[in-house]
């Protein structure tokens, strides 16, 4: 089991260091007929916050949103972390990210 969370690990550790404002998840499975995408990107809002804007949705629709605001990036970064890992686990491919 030890060598299970290692792999874990290193697969969220691109997306988990090096997300600056952008992530990107994707989920095929043919079988099921499942093909879902999971969107994460940071924003500067008019009074100066930071938005977390969430887009998720089956691909090639425009998905449903929700949007939550910080102080700061570094406020953010916590659940941004805990949402990067948590679409890892359910077997989401980290497809882009700045």
């Amino acid at each position: 089991m030890t060598s299970t969370r290692r792999d874990t690990a290193c697969q969220e550790l691109p997306a988990v260091v090096g997300f600056q404002q952008y992530a990107r998840f994707e989920r095929s499975d043919p079988a099921t007929n499942r093909e879902r995408f999971y969107l994460l990107a940071v924003q500067p809002t008019l009074l100066g916050d930071v938005a977390l804007m969430r887009t998720w949705g089956r691909i090639g629709t425009n998905g449903h949103r929700l949007s939550s605001t910080f102080p700061d990036c570094v406020s953010a970064q916590q659940t941004v972390e805990r949402l990067i890992r948590r679409r890892l686990a359910r077997r989401y491919e980290l497809v882009a990210w700045t």
